[in-house]
């Protein structure tokens, strides 16, 4: 597999692991013979790379493929995951005038994105979290709140996922 070469390539030069992240995702393919899980796990399992876990682009992608978020993490490699990305999304309309979520990262996190985080949280315990705001960015005090807030769900979630 080409990636898995790309991948190992990085990896022998930087001598450490990467970590590959899942897409959000605007278009399906027509015909696939694997599931977007399962070819992560298994590029994650022939190089050794880890997974970056963004539960927007779960979000995301769910909604604009009238997909179950749940069922994606529940397929997902989670014992994979080094590290989750949450950030905020554009709510627009396609060309035929159906909703269209674009994973911009110039809003705060979604109400539905921070429960989809806290269900991971539970399910994996505390990981290393990160918001991505990078258009649009506001003043600290409205970044501090978004990092207070996945402090909070994370301190929750992994007490609910030690017990």
């Amino acid at each position: 597999m080409r990636i898995v070469e790309h991948i190992d390539r990085v990896q022998s030069r930087l001598g450490r692991q990467m970590l590959l992240e899942n897409p959000s995702t605007y278009l399906l393919f027509e015909e696939s013979t694997m599931a977007e899980t399962e070819f992560l796990d298994e590029i994650a399992r022939r190089s050794g790379c880890g997974l970056l876990l963004d539960v927007n682009n779960v979000f995301v992608s769910s909604q604009n493929h009238a997909a179950d978020p749940d069922a994606y993490l529940a397929s997902f490699p989670l014992s994979r995951v080094a590290e989750i990305h949450l950030g905020g999304h554009e709510e627009e309309t396609d060309e035929m005038g159906a909703p269209l979520l674009i994973d911009a990262h110039d809003s705060p996190v979604a109400d539905p994105v921070w429960a989809l985080y806290e269900e991971v949280i539970e399910r994996i315990g505390r990981v290393a979290s990160l918001v991505e705001w990078d258009n649009d960015v506001p003043d600290w005090p409205v970044l501090r709140l978004e990092a207070e807030a996945a402090e909070t769900v994370l301190d929750r979630a992994s007490r609910k996922a030690a017990a």
